[in-house]
């Protein structure tokens, strides 16, 4: 028993890792892309879809995590990571389209349940503290691996560089049997919260706050997915895109750090006033034309809408005991990523122009105006961390001494 507070923030750690490997995917699309085209020669034309088919996998395995999560295994998680690991070597084997894309799907459908299940996990105590730790891995990791991973395509060829993601849901794979053989040593089923089967209250304002994180998501990735597009109809430069889009990334990371602090410095009200702005930033910085004023847009969107989203998914996780409204928090993440991106194509499609700038806005003031419901709604609720309950106890606290 002396072990026990090790081996428990030794499962943190894992637990972290896990969720940040989950999502590794969106962080990396450009370079993974790039390698698709280079081995498989896939049109660029077609990159939309690959996107879309591992996003809609990931929204459907963490909503399955979300109703079913309970009801799965330490063992078939185990299992979940192993057959993402197979999709990632048949990325490289496979050659036709179709199967390419069905094959994405899968590769999502089983890191969008790892990611589900690892984030409602480690939210399970100090939730913003959680998401901030899994942001900021996720965005040093991506940056890791938009650095190697074209160095490795130089020097060996883009099949081998292609071949060497199949390491991300390898380690997961790791990281799963490591907590579960450990868990097992220390007498326990498992690290992850205890589902007794009791469902908690959930407050009107903790369904507000699980809506602004969807809105926030949402226009972030209706804004993100049109950045480039936007930028080069201004006669911007490919260069100065890639400048932007790296120093953003390293931006977020930054902010992440920051925000998961127990004490924030602005109020969560305060936060969504500032990064509302900041989501709709590259769209005036295009339309203006001037690189340098596009570059700084694209540090702004970072810097706000990692802020806001750690912020609020931390808030709304913290609102309530019950595992499956954690879960379904953590759902936010994968249904906003798609979603977004969607609805923005179809607003452009059916408005011209003008299309993103309303899709994006409504979804930016809708969601602020859910932050500011769910942030007034309970002034009871300690909306930056809450005390860990007989549920979330026994996960991330060890036991006290003596």
């Amino acid at each position: 028993m002396s072990e026990w507070p090790g081996a428990q923030n030794r499962a943190v750690v894992a637990t972290i890792l896990l969720a940040a490997l989950g999502v590794l995917q969106p962080g990396i699309d450009p370079v993974f892309l790039t390698l698709l085209t280079l081995v498989h020669r896939v049109p660029p034309i077609d990159h939309g879809w690959f996107v879309a088919a591992s996003q809609i996998g990931m929204a459907i395995g963490s909503l399955i995590i979300w109703r079913k999560g309970s009801e799965i295994t330490a063992g078939q998680f185990a299992g979940l990571a192993l057959g993402a690991c197979v999709a990632a070597v048949a990325t490289v084997e496979i050659q036709s389209v179709r199967a390419l894309l069905l094959t994405r799907a899968g590769y999502g459908f089983f890191m969008g349940m790892l990611y589900a299940h690892a984030m409602s996990a480690a939210s399970a105590h100090r939730p913003t503290n959680a998401y901030g730790a899994v942001f900021l891995v996720q965005l040093l990791l991506s940056t890791i691996l938009a650095l190697l991973l074209p160095s490795v395509a130089v020097l060996a060829g883009p099949r081998p560089a292609l071949a060497a993601l199949c390491l991300v849901p390898l380690t997961a794979f790791g990281l799963v049997v490591w907590r579960n053989r450990a868990a097992a040593q220390n007498g326990r089923r498992s690290y992850d919260p205890p589902d007794s089967g009791e469902r908690h209250p959930v407050p009107r304002p903790a369904w507000a706050m699980a809506l602004a994180t969807l809105l926030f998501i949402m226009a972030t990735m209706m804004v993100w997915s049109f950045t480039g597009a936007l930028a080069i109809a201004a006669h911007i430069d490919t260069g100065v895109i890639a400048e932007a889009v790296a120093i953003g990334s390293f931006a977020g990371a930054v902010t992440a750090a920051m925000v998961m602090r127990d004490r924030p410095l602005l109020s969560l009200p305060v936060t969504g006033l500032l990064a509302a702005p900041a989501l709709l930033a590259p769209m005036a910085a295009a339309a203006n034309g001037d690189g340098t004023l596009f570059v700084a847009a694209v540090i702004l969107l970072n810097i706000g809408s990692t802020a806001i989203i750690i912020r609020s998914s931390g808030a709304a996780a913290a609102m309530s005991l019950d595992i499956v409204f954690r879960r379904l928090v953590v759902c936010t993440h994968s249904v906003g990523m798609i979603a977004g991106p969607v609805i923005a194509s179809a607003a452009a499609y059916l408005m011209g122009g003008v299309g993103l700038p309303v899709a994006a806005v409504t979804a930016v003031v809708a969601g602020f105006v859910a932050l500011l419901i769910g942030s007034y709604g309970s002034r009871t609720t300690n909306m930056g961390q809450r005390q860990p309950g007989p549920e979330t106890q026994p996960y991330l606290c060890a036991p006290p001494h003596g």
